[in-house]
């Protein structure tokens, strides 16, 4: 079974095609989200300032030197900007800002003794190696009191409410992984520093939620193991994909996005979905005069059966072809737990009749009073129980040669 990550289980809870791309096809693909990149730019330049403090703090100027240095280093054609509204130049500086707010509100970074930077870790979930996780904390601290801090920085443009970060998994499992490194971890403190909004939101576990936990990841994993179609799931993240001509549900998308207008008009796919298209409108155009139509339909039926019981006829010729109208009772009991529905019940149990009709099956009921199969004391008997309606109804049909 191979080591899993959060990263890993993440992608199967978002997407299982793209988690079978990314690490059961190993499908690698250089592009990289411009979202990505400035996190990786923003890690870089925490872990420079942490690692040496003891030596030395930077100032603010120095910091920005090693994200400008960095970005310029880092940077290739391959780093892709989605959001159409903005430009590199846009996310490269809000992670200056990111840089600057955070400077501004920890220094002179004396929050807490440093114990680790960009710290790999592992987790053996259920002792045995048969479900183990790996991960890499960005920054583990022990505060005055003791208390163990795991710290995680979000560049991400979304805050999430807290009650999200109570339930997160990641830095969740982070705590059991420490928990395993050193003996005198006694209470632990999870840290999420969201920097595009200044903001540090914290949360904690207990040992019920991380045994919970523990219990809920493994059997992700044995679900992971067990699957045999990754199916694609589509989402708001679809955006960011970097398989979309390999997605069955946007490979065509990505198809023609790119063609000129000349070619794309002749594309199959969009020629077939134009026209599809254009046939639901003019079925959405056309039901209104349906309806208008089904109303006259409605009028000239009801004249036609006041002329049926007028005339005495059950069959009306028109020039080519004859309307038939045709009655049916339709028969209904008391509601259930009514004194009447009590009542109709013990009648039909003492004319031995209940069998037949168990549990007032309304088709049986009907059939026995519309065909008259019970004697007609016991049909006049239940009749004042029944509600009885009769339904007309008109039907068209060509006329034979015949009738000509």
């Amino acid at each position: 079974m191979p080591i899993y990550s959060h990263s890993r289980l993440g992608c199967f809870e978002t997407c299982p095609l793209k988690y079978k791309f990314t690490y059961l096809d190993k499908i690698d693909r250089d592009t990289k989200g411009i979202e990505a990149f400035v996190g990786s730019r923003f890690h870089e330049v925490m872990e420079k300032l942490y690692k040496d403090l003891n030596c030395r703090t930077y100032s603010l100027e120095e910091l920005l030197e090693i994200y400008n240095n960095n970005w310029a280093k880092e940077w290739t054609d391959d780093v892709v900007v989605t959001k159409k509204d903005r430009t590199a130049q846009d996310y490269k500086n809000i992670g200056k800002k990111c840089i600057e707010d955070y400077y501004k509100r920890y220094y002179p970074f004396n929050q807490g003794r440093t114990l680790g930077l960009e710290r790999a870790i592992m987790m053996d979930l259920d002792g045995d190696g048969k479900h183990k996780l790996r991960g890499f904390i960005d920054r583990i601290s022990q505060g005055d009191d003791g208390t163990y801090e795991i710290h995680d920085y979000k560049t991400s443009g979304y805050l999430p409410e807290q009650k999200h970060l109570d339930e997160d998994r990641q830095l969740a499992l982070y705590q059991m992984g420490i928990e395993n490194m050193w003996n005198d971890v006694k209470k632990t403190r999870l840290i999420w520093h969201y920097v595009a909004f200044d903001k540090e939101l914290t949360s904690t576990r207990t040992k019920e939620q991380l045994e919970q936990l523990k219990k809920d990841t493994v059997a992700l994993i044995d679900e992971v193991e067990q699957t045999e179609e990754f199916l694609p799931t589509e989402s708001n993240l679809c955006e960011w994909c970097v398989y979309p001509d390999l997605c069955p549900k946007r490979k065509h998308l990505y198809k023609v996005e790119a063609l000129p207008v000349n070619e794309y008009l002749k594309d199959d796919g969009v020629s077939l979905t134009n026209t599809f298209t254009k046939l639901v409108a003019k079925k959405r155009d056309c039901q209104g005069q349906i309806e208008e139509i089904e109303a006259e339909i409605d009028k000239v039926k009801e004249a036609v059966i006041q002329y049926a019981q007028k005339e005495g006829v059950e069959v009306i010729r028109g020039s080519d072809s004859k309307l038939k109208i045709s009655e049916k009772q339709k028969v209904s009991s008391p509601p259930k737990g009514s004194p009447e529905r009590k009542e109709l019940e013990g009648i039909l149990r003492e004319v031995n009749k209940w069998d037949e009709v168990s549990d007032l099956d309304i088709y049986a009921m009907e059939k026995a009073v519309n065909e008259l199969r019970w004697d007609k004391k016991i049909i006049d008997r239940i009749k004042q129980f029944l509600k009885i309606e009769v339904k007309r109804n008109v039907s068209l049909s060509k006329l034979q040669d015949k009738e000509k």
